[in-house]
């Protein structure tokens, strides 16, 4: 776990460089604001896609090799945009920063490796310390900037590419630590832990995947996390931009974007606890039940108004943050430790793309409906996995009546 959470740490330092600077690199190289989305756009659809075939591979060689592999494919990715930036190539840094995401997705990936070492009823809070390291690494990252400038004019290397050297330091720390001292592996713990479960898949062939994803447990886990992520991105990637076309200044859309991820990540001990004290599902009703209130807070209330337009994107990130951990710990809890990578990897596969399909419809509808509507959309589709959570908490009360008439 100490493992994890330093790696962790580590490699969010290195990630946040993407968000902090991406755009403004690209304006630089480009001339022009047009492809300024781009960059970051590419390092979350290179992390989404990457998700799957990192869990596969982690689930023929172990955690350790995985997370050390997609940790050291950022690191290249990290080199490759420094390259970018120094000469002006705007093509060759798009594919830096498509494999600079894939940092991300190693990052995701840890909170499984977390679960794997921990019992089912402190899953939730190993997940969530987990998590957690990525809201230390975001507040780490931009304070190093000014520190990056100065090492960078030691070795030769221009101030606007400096920002990566933290990059490289963080991926690299984050490959070391992982490949050197993540021992035992995680995986071969949870199969060393759950020998049923190993029998079991020895003895059969492995289910299909979509057999699977048909199970009502993992199909809620798989929902959740999925609309959670689409409504998430899509109500708050031009939430400053609002912010700004409502005549509010640089330093309340700053702070309106520091509560929303502090939202986000801050709380994770705290998620993890709550799961693992009162069940996966209620959890998940209560994040998507918070998040819902935090679309119409950040929708209903006038654009003038910019506190409670905050406090209703500090709320959004709560509500993510509950049912985020909630329902990786549920996907966990319903998969054998043979079927955990794969589905896990395409779990966070399908995330990633829900993301990258929220940022890309928000600016559609706020352009031509506007914040209101933005978050009355968003507040709609959170229905489904509610309903879901609600009839799947019904029919494990009905089943627990059955089979004892007389509880409670």
């Amino acid at each position: 776990m100490a493992t994890l959470f330093a790696a962790q740490v580590a490699a969010s330092t290195g990630f946040t460089m993407s968000l902090a600077v991406g755009s403004i690199m690209a304006a630089a190289i480009t001339g022009t604001n047009t492809w300024s989305g781009l960059p970051v756009a590419l390092g979350a659809l290179g992390g989404a896609l990457a998700s799957w075939p990192l869990a596969r591979l982690m689930g023929r060689l172990g955690r350790r090799p995985g997370l050390t592999l997609g940790y050291a494919l950022a690191v290249a990715g990290a080199g490759i945009g420094m390259l970018a930036v120094l000469h002006r190539s705007f093509p060759l840094f798009l594919l830096g920063m498509a494999l600079f995401g894939i940092a991300n997705a190693s990052n995701m990936l840890a909170r499984y490796a977390a679960a794997d070492i921990s019992v089912g009823p402190q899953r939730g809070r190993a997940m969530g310390l987990i998590v957690w390291g990525s809201a230390i690494g975001s507040m780490i990252g931009p304070n190093l900037m000014d520190a990056a400038v100065g090492v960078g004019a030691r070795v030769g290397v221009a101030p606007v590419a400096s920002p990566f050297l933290i990059s490289l330091a963080g991926y690299s720390i984050a490959a070391v630590l992982t490949y050197g001292l993540l021992r035992p592996d995680p995986l071969a713990i949870a199969r060393a832990n759950e020998p049923a479960a190993m029998a079991s898949t020895v003895a059969a062939p492995r289910r299909p995947v979509a057999d699977v994803i048909r199970e009502p447990r993992v199909a809620l886990a798989f929902v959740t996390l999925m609309v959670g992520q689409l409504v998430m991105i899509g109500t708050t990637s031009t939430s400053t931009l609002y912010l700004h076309d409502q005549g509010h200044p640089v330093g309340t859309i700053g702070i309106a974007a520091s509560l929303h991820l502090a939202g986000m990540y801050v709380s994770s001990p705290l998620s993890g606890w709550l799961c693992d004290r009162f069940g996966r599902l209620p959890m998940i009703g209560v994040g998507g039940t918070i998040l819902m209130l935090a679309c119409a807070l950040a929708g209903l209330v006038p654009g003038h108004a910019g506190g409670l337009v905050i406090a209703g994107l500090f709320l959004n990130g709560i509500g993510w943050n509950l049912a985020f951990v909630s329902a990786s710990a549920l996907l966990t809890d319903a998969l054998s430790p043979d079927d955990r990578t794969s589905l896990q990897g395409l779990a966070d596969l399908c995330m990633g793309a829900m993301g990258f399909v929220g940022s890309a419809l928000g600016g559609v509808v706020l352009g031509r409906w506007g914040f209101g509507m933005l978050n009355a959309v968003g507040a709609a589709v959170l229905i489904l996995p509610l309903a879901a959570s609600s009839m799947r908490r019904a029919a494990a009360a009905a089943r627990a009546t059955e089979l004892n008439p007389w509880s409670p």
